[in-house]
C-alpha cells in the first residue's frame, strides 16, 4: 500500500475499539479532520457500535472482531484503542496488513512486547505513533520550550502530583488488562518527565497501595522515585481516592529558576532566582482541542493535535514525536516501579531494558 502523498486523497482509517473512550476521544475527532476518511470501527460491545453509527452515519461499517476490520480493501491506516492487553497482538497484525499504527498507551505491557512492536513497524516500512497526548498539549510544549531554551538553567528536579478521582469503572480496575495503575494511569507523566528531563532513566524507587478503592485489583495510591544519569531525578505522588479540589501539578526546577503548572487551570508560572521576576502565563489550547472529558471531569486537549499530527507524519514521512523508543522507555520505568513496590526495594531499569 502505497503512502500517502497527495494531500488531496483522503488517508482512509479504521478505529480498532468503539468503546467509550475510543468514541469520545479518538472518533469524534477523526470525523472531524480534513482529508481522513473513516471507514470502519470495531467493538464488542453492540451497545457501542450502534453509538458510533450514530456519531459517524449508517456508511460506517462495523465489526465485533477487529481482525475482520483489518482485511478491509483500501485501509492506510488504524487507531488502536482496545484494552491494554491487546495492543501487541492488534499491532503486530495491522503492521503485518500492512497499515500505519497509532496506538493507545501503552505501547505494551512488557518490554519485549514493545520491541516486538516497534521491529514490526521497521519491517513493514510503516508509521508507529503512541497516544501520549500530553506532550501535544500546549502548556507542557511551551514548558519544555522553556527548559530547553535554559529558563531555569540545568534541569535537576521534576515533580508530578495527581491527587483525583477513581478511573472509570470496568477493565481499568484489572491488573492483567491494564498491566497496573502505572503503566496505565501514569505512563503519561513518566513520559512527559522522560521528554523533558532528555536523559536515560537509571533506577526508580516506589512505594503504593491499595488503601481505599478496595474492591480493585489496582493499586489506588502510589509515590515514584525515578533518577536520571547525571542524577536528574524526577517525583510522582498519585492518589484515585481524592476526587475534589485538585489540580495535575507538574514542575521543573534548575540552578537558575524552576517553572510551576497546573494542567486544568491551564496555568504556568516561571521564577527566575538571580532575579525576584515572576512570569504568570495561561496556556490555553484551541476550543477544538478541547473537546474531550475524562472519567474525573477532567479536559484532555492533547487527542485532536496528536491525530493531525499523525496524519502529518504519514504524509510527510515524518518521524512522530511520540515515537515507539520513546514509548518502550515510558513502559520499561512503569513497570520498574511497579516491581520496586511489589519487591519493596529500589529497581535498577537494565532489568527491564536489557
Amino acid at each position: 500500500m502505497a503512502d500517502k502523498d497527495d494531500d488531496s486523497t483522503p488517508i482512509r482509517v479504521g478505529l480498532l475499539g468503539a468503546g467509550w473512550f475510543g468514541r469520545e476521544a479518538h472518533l469524534r475527532n477523526l470525523l472531524s479532520l480534513p482529508g481522513v476518511e473513516v471507514l470502519a470501527a470495531s467493538s464488542r460491545s453492540d451497545a457501542s457500535l450502534r453509538a458510533a453509527l450514530d456519531l459517524a452515519g449508517s456508511h460506517l461499517r462495523t465489526f465485533e472482531d477487529w481482525r475482520e476490520l483489518l482485511q478491509i480493501e483500501n485501509l492506510d491506516a488504524v487507531v488502536i484503542a482496545l484494552t491494554n492487553d491487546q495492543h501487541h497482538e492488534a499491532a503486530l497484525a495491522a503492521f503485518d496488513a500492512g497499515l500505519h499504527v497509532l496506538c493507545e498507551k501503552p505501547l505494551g505491557l512488557t518490554v519485549k512486547q514493545c520491541d516486538e512492536i516497534i521491529a514490526a513497524s521497521e519491517s513493514a516500512g510503516k508509521l508507529l505513533q503512541i497516544g501520549h497526548e500530553m506532550r501535544f498539549q500546549r502548556l507542557y510544549q511551551e514548558m519544555k520550550a522553556m527548559i530547553d531554551g535554559g529558563a531555569i538553567g540545568d534541569p535537576q528536579l521534576m515533580w508530578c502530583r495527581e491527587f483525583r478521582g477513581p478511573m472509570r469503572p470496568g477493565w481499568r480496575s484489572s491488573e492483567s488488562l491494564t498491566g497496573g495503575t502505572i503503566l496505565e494511569k501514569n505512563v503519561h507523566h513518566i513520559d512527559l518527565f522522560n521528554w523533558m528531563m532528555d536523559r536515560e532513566p537509571v533506577r526508580v524507587a516506589a512505594q503504593g497501595g491499595t488503601n481505599v478503592l478496595t474492591d480493585r485489583e489496582i493499586l489506588d495510591n502510589a509515590q515514584v522515585l525515578i533518577e536520571y544519569e547525571g542524577g536528574r531525578r524526577a517525583t510522582l505522588e498519585l492518589c484515585l481516592f481524592a476526587p475534589y479540589g485538585g489540580d495535575c501539578e507538574i514542575g521543573a526546577a534548575g540552578d537558575r529558576g524552576r517553572i510551576d503548572t497546573k494542567n486544568q487551570a491551564l496555568s504556568l508560572v516561571h521564577h527566575r532566582f538571580d532575579l525576584p521576576d515572576r512570569l504568570d502565563m495561561r496556556i490555553a489550547d484551541s476550543k477544538d482541542d478541547a473537546n474531550f472529558v475524562d472519567a474525573a471531569g477532567r479536559v484532555d486537549r492533547g487527542i485532536r493535535p496528536e491525530l493531525i499530527h499523525f496524519f502529518d507524519c504519514i504524509r510527510e514521512g515524518k518521524t512522530p514525536l511520540n515515537d515507539g523508543p520513546s514509548a518502550r522507555r515510558a513502559v520499561a520505568v512503569c513497570l520498574a516501579a511497579q516491581e520496586s513496590i511489589r519487591r519493596r526495594e529500589m529497581v535498577d531499569l537494565e532489568e527491564f531494558c536489557s
